[in-house]
């Protein structure tokens, strides 16, 4: 049977299904009796929950488990769905997908993944190459790589963000590189590939989206650095100016200070990289402004907060 999302959920639907566990409470009914106050979400949205008639070691008995196999049935509670619980049971971690529950890439990260490992295969100077194998035969590392987001809101905010995201700045890179002949395109191309591999222990994407204990404290540049050092003594005699220099690209890829780089690029290599994070990352979050914004009737979006501006939705129209 396929999985019933909570997008298409209406009253009267009968549930049987492992649900996201946002927050749950035991409270206290007017008749005295208790009860359990759930929000359930999956990746297209969320639900309230109640299950009637509980008790405090039952409620006890669930503990923290974040994902939880309910059965019940669904009913409309001032003008939205809710629903009803009959039953709550643990599920085991192994039967569970985690692009059912949050949000996740459009595309093949398969696919994605070997056409980055063509580009890693095209680099010819030995330690970039290396470096990279490095990385790419490390089985936990290629885990999060291909599963983490590229960032909480702002752009590639889902799973396999941070693939897609790198794959579409190593293929700019690929693009501009025969254009500028004073780039090292090995090094912009190596550099690229890890500026933001940071991210898989900034970012936490178990549950929710949201920066770990690590992000706080470090942040995913220095956190990016310090995988790349731990690879980089795996391997002979690696040149400490050029490791310097790919130490340079990841601290300065955010280009300015105000937005976070401890340094301003003072490489070609480090200023490219900038602008074609940059536009990549902005290009994406144009496009998810316009693209969810429903109103056909309007051919502005609203006031976008982040971008700080109102998005013509319709320019594609007169090409």
């Amino acid at each position: 049977m396929p999985r019933k999302f909570i997008s298409e959920l209406n009253g009267g639907a009968t549930i049987d299904e492992v649900f996201l566990v946002q927050n749950k409470d035991l409270r206290t009914a007017k008749n005295g009796s208790l009860y359990i106050q759930a929000q359930l979400s999956d990746r297209t949205g969320m639900i309230d929950a109640r299950m009637w008639d509980a008790s405090t070691p039952f409620f006890e008995s669930l503990g923290d488990d974040t994902f939880l196999k309910i059965k019940g049935r669904t009913e409309i509670y001032q003008n939205k769905v809710q629903l009803i619980i009959k039953q709550i049971s643990k599920t085991s971690q192994d039967d569970i997908k985690l692009e059912d529950y949050l949000p996740g890439t459009e595309q093949d990260v398969d696919k994605m993944f070997s056409e980055l490992k063509k580009i890693v295969d095209s680099i010819k100077q030995s330690h970039l190459r290396s470096l990279l194998n490095l990385f790419f035969s490390d089985e936990d590392f290629c885990k999060g790589f291909c599963s983490a987001p590229a960032a909480v809101q702002y752009h590639h905010a889902f799973l396999g963000g941070l693939l897609e995201h790198t794959l579409s700045v190593a293929k700019l890179g690929d693009i501009i590189a025969p254009l500028y002949p004073g780039l090292n395109r090995d090094l912009l191309i190596c550099g690229i590939i890890l500026h933001d591999i940071g991210k898989i222990s900034e970012l936490c994407y178990e549950k929710n989206f949201h920066y770990s204990d690590e992000g706080q404290l470090i942040g995913h540049l220095i956190s990016g650095i310090l995988m790349v050092e731990e690879k980089a003594k795996q391997i002979d005699d690696f040149p400490k100016t050029l490791l310097d220099l790919l130490r340079h690209l990841i601290l300065s890829h955010h280009g300015e200070y105000e937005w976070g780089s401890p340094k301003l690029p003072m490489t070609l290599e480090a200023l490219a990289l900038h602008y074609l994070d940059n536009i990549d990352a902005k290009i994406h979050a144009f496009d998810k402004a316009i693209s969810s914004d429903k109103d056909s009737s309007n051919n502005w979006t609203n006031y976008n907060r982040m971008l700080e501006r109102k998005l013509f939705k319709k320019s594609h129209d007169y090409v």
